[in-house]
Order: structure tokens, then C-alpha cells, then sequence
């Protein structure tokens, strides 16, 4: 961060002084400019063990074999997704605010806090995000794409990783937020083709981001784009689950 950057967020913080998306406490100078330390630890952090497709936490201790009721009926086109956040409580509001209230820097601090767990850092390590595009007419409406916001901030701070806009949206689709496993299925379903004069690498490791996996429907479908067009290693990853 250049010293102009650094005066004028002493300016600003001097005139409109920041508080805390989860604590509403003053914000002290850090890494993350709206979640401080404190409010990061309200988020609900998703632990092991967890499920090895979709990356929903199974509660208590985990004996034998036990299938994941949020996957089971998927068959993923992705060999594994990793969250690391519940979408409940604090983190559900602060993903709620970056959708629908305009409040895209929130999609930083999230993305910069959910490196904390090192499974999903791990995770990333080595690989080309691919967010999960936006149609254009949605994007422009919404004036950002909060899975390219994720992406960037992830491809910063996690080693040999870097972001590619391989994907576009080609027909809109109605908000996935009222329908049924089966309905999100359809309404996603081919909803994705390969970004004009972009192309995929078969030596290449993808993981798709978003910023909410609930079915896990949209990753899927991304990650069967990626695939028809030859790619062969496909992981996915988002924020929060649930």
C-alpha cells in the first residue's frame, strides 16, 4: 500500500471513521479495513471433520464411513469443494450486505479472513480461480461481481495461485435463493460456456469460486463447463456453506 493510498485512509477514517461489520466497534489500522480481529471470531468457522466432497462439517465425532446429506444425490463435477465459513450468524450477513446492499469491500475482508483456515489455503495452493461469473446485464445492475472480488483477493495472498475470467454467463437465470435442490439444478444447467477467446488448459488444476455453496448446483455446472472444454482437474471452493 503506497503512502498516498495510507493518507488517504487517515483522511477518511478521520472523517467518516470505520466500525466493525460484525461488532460495530471502531476500527483500528489492520489488514482488513471493515472486520476486525474481534469480529472475525464471531464468524462461524467450518472445522474438520468435513465432508471430503462438498465441505459441509458433520457434526460431533465422525465414526466410519458417513455420507453427506448436502451431496449425496450432487455426483459433483468437481472432485471437492472447501468452505470456510457456516453461512449463519454474522457471516450470513455480511455475504447478504456484499449481494444486495452495494457493499462489495465486505467481500474483501471475508475472503482475507477466511485464509485463516488452512484447509482452505491449502486448498487454493497452486491453482487458477475461476470465479463463478455474473450475466452482464446482473453485473452491470449490480456495478461488481463478488465472486471476482473473492478470487482476487484469494490469488493475492495464497502461493502459485492466480485468477483467470474463463467463464461467462450466457442467458440469466432466476435467483437460485427460493428454489428446491432439483429446481437449482435446472435453472443453472448449461447456464455457462467458456469466456470468448479464453481457453483451458488440461495441465492446469481449477478451482471455481463463489461466495455461498448451499446445493452446490452453480459450482457444479461451472465445473462442467470447465470440463467439456478439456480441463481435468476441477475443485471448488466458497466462502460459507449453507
Amino acid at each position: 500500500m503506497g503512502w498516498l493510498t495510507e493518507l488517504d485512509r487517515g483522511f477518511f477514517d478521520l472523517v467518516f471513521p470505520r466500525d466493525c461489520a460484525v461488532t460495530q466497534e471502531p476500527m483500528d489500522d489492520g489488514a482488513r479495513l471493515h472486520l476486525s480481529p474481534a469480529g472475525a471470531e464471531r464468524l462461524a468457522r467450518i472445522t474438520d471433520p468435513r465432508c471430503l466432497t462438498c465441505g459441509h462439517p458433520f457434526e460431533g465425532i465422525l465414526e466410519g464411513d458417513r455420507a453427506c446429506p448436502h451431496c449425496l444425490d450432487l455426483q459433483p463435477a468437481f472432485a471437492r469443494a472447501v468452505c470456510a465459513f457456516r453461512a449463519r450468524g454474522p457471516a450470513r450477513r455480511i455475504i447478504h450486505r456484499i449481494k444486495y446492499e452495494r457493499c462489495p469491500f465486505l467481500a474483501d475482508d471475508l475472503a482475507h479472513a477466511a485464509l485463516a483456515d488452512d484447509v482452505f489455503r491449502r486448498h487454493l495452493a497452486g491453482s487458477v480461480l475461476v470465479p463463478v461469473p455474473l450475466h452482464a446485464a446482473r453485473k452491470f445492475d449490480r456495478g461488481y461481481n463478488q465472486a471476482e472480488r473473492i478470487a482476487a483477493v484469494l490469488a493475492k495472498h495464497v502461493a502459485g495461485c492466480r485468477t483467470e475470467i474463463l467463464l461467462r454467463k450466457r442467458h440469466e437465470t432466476i435467483s437460485q435463493t427460493r428454489l428446491g435442490r432439483q429446481e437449482r439444478r435446472k435453472n443453472v444447467a448449461g447456464a455457462f460456456v467458456v469466456a470468448d477467446g479464453m481457453s483451458v488448459d488440461p495441465h492446469v488444476r481449477y478451482v471455481v469460486i463463489d461466495d455461498v455453496l448451499t446445493t452446490g448446483a452453480t459450482l457444479h455446472a461451472c465445473a462442467i463447463t470447465l470440463k467439456k472444454a478439456g480441463a481435468i482437474l476441477v475443485d471448488a471452493a466458497a466462502l460459507a456453506h449453507g
